[in-house]
């Protein structure tokens, strides 16, 4: 029981499908074993009796006729009701084929002469004829009717009946599943815009009701997103505001302050100021909406040169043209967010490189810290988090870098991952959007 739901399709339409499937299936097997046994297999039953009848009659007449008019008695009732009389016994074979008939005309016969028969059949111009022995006054006379007398095809209609059903069972689906599907894949393309950081246009609140009513919920609920999204940037901004005011009076104060105080003292207080205001930036920055930008193609090689430009402890050796269409401001933050986190855990030299041969470039961060343990690759991606328990800025950053990148990489189609480098370290990966960039 427990692996039956893994039997089942994963998508709607594969379950409705199914589920049609064995419904009407179901109702089919039952309506045609209800018109065989109540229609079917009585109008068998009679056709053979009546068959047989014929034949035993026509049999047991032709002795009785005169032999200048026998000929034309067989010519006539092979004219007229299918029927062959012969003298000898036809050249019979083992050809197998399907034809329930058989069944109750040899039982037909069985009945009327008292004791069991045998059939054998042959070809005729083409045709399948069916013979048995019938006792006559004289001698034993062989009595054959064929194929096409009776008029029924059943391999074809039951063909035609299968593929009707199952064409009415998959438009059924198609209809059916349709309309419950393309508002559902609406709904769920909306929701994976909206973890993007997208605004998506509302959807329409029409359909049935349960949909009508679920499109409704999710309207309302990204429009709470976008209200609680604004209201937390207005926030930042205005704490970030009040917070500056007090540090620039502070800046202005440490300026005027006496020469006599110690050189020391006073460069320590800037420092702590820049600090402080870093970090301001940083939340700020991290509450605003960081979506998807504009795109433009680019060289991947000419980005990366001016990010590494003036930076001491990377390994960077351009490669071919590798051009691109993307967000450039967007991953310029990406990569220069990795770089800072890479060298500020790393004391040794930070490698970036470009694999553009994939049909989604992929650029790498290699260094040679710590590591991140794989139990906490996810929760770094995260604000605040630290894998160093202090707050202490000279053993690690403020725990938005990382965020800042995964954010921004969901808002542009790109793939950030973080990975244990072979020697230890860390390697971080970004995969660029699917899109028709050009490289070379």
């Amino acid at each position: 029981m427990s692996q039956w739901p893994r039997l089942l399709p994963r998508t709607l339409f594969g379950r409705a499908l199914l589920t049609l499937i064995c419904t009407f299936g179901l109702f089919a097997v039952v309506t045609f074993g209800a018109i065989a046994a109540y229609a079917l297999h009585p109008i068998a039953q009679r056709s053979a009796a009546d068959l047989a009848s014929i034949m035993v009659l026509a049999a047991r007449t032709l002795p009785q006729i005169p032999p200048t008019q026998r000929r034309e008695y067989c010519e006539r009732l092979d004219r007229e009701y299918q029927i062959r009389l012969l003298e000898s016994p036809p050249s019979g074979d083992d050809t197998q084929f399907f034809f329930p008939y058989l069944h109750h005309f040899k039982q037909a016969l069985t009945t009327r002469l008292g004791a069991p028969v045998d059939i054998i059949s042959s070809l005729s111009d083409d045709e399948r004829w069916f013979w048995v022995a019938l006792p006559s006054a004289e001698h034993n006379l062989w009595a054959g009717f064929p194929r096409s007398r009776l008029g029924t095809r059943p391999i074809e209609g039951l063909s035609i009946i299968i593929g009707v059903a199952a064409l009415l069972i998959f438009a059924t689906t198609v209809i059916l599943a349709g309309r419950i599907t393309r508002p559902l894949q609406q709904l769920s393309r909306a929701a994976e815009q909206v973890a993007h950081g997208f605004s998506p246009h509302e959807l329409p609140e029409t359909g049935p009701t349960e949909l009508a009513n679920l499109a409704r919920q999710f309207n309302h609920a990204s429009r709470q997103i976008r209200e609680l999204l604004a209201n937390r940037t207005l926030l930042l901004t205005g704490i970030s505001h009040d917070l500056r005011t007090p540090l620039t009076r502070l800046r202005l104060a440490i300026e005027m302050l006496p020469a006599s105080i110690a050189p020391t003292l006073i460069s320590r207080m800037e420092r702590d100021i820049e600090e402080m205001n870093g970090l301001i930036t940083q939340a700020v920055e991290f509450g605003k909406h960081l979506g998807a930008g504009e795109t433009e193609l680019i060289d991947l090689n000419n980005l990366i040169d001016d990010l590494v430009a003036g930076r001491d402890r990377i390994i960077w050796q351009r490669g071919p043209l590798c051009f691109y269409r993307l967000n450039a401001l967007a991953l310029r933050r990406i990569l220069g967010n990795l770089l800072e986190n890479a060298l500020r855990y790393s004391a040794n030299p930070v490698e970036i490189y470009v694999d553009c041969k994939a049909q989604q470039p992929l650029i790498f961060v290699l260094d040679r810290g710590a590591g991140i343990p794989e139990s906490h690759r996810e929760a770094v991606l995260q604000p605040y988090y630290r894998l160093e328990a202090s707050r202490n800025r000279q053993t690690g950053g403020s725990g938005l870098g990382l965020a800042v990148a995964h954010q921004l990489a969901l808002a542009n189609q790109m793939k950030l991952r973080l990975g244990l480098r072979r020697g230890g370290g860390t390697i971080a990966t970004v995969r660029l959007p699917l899109n028709n960039g050009i490289h070379s």
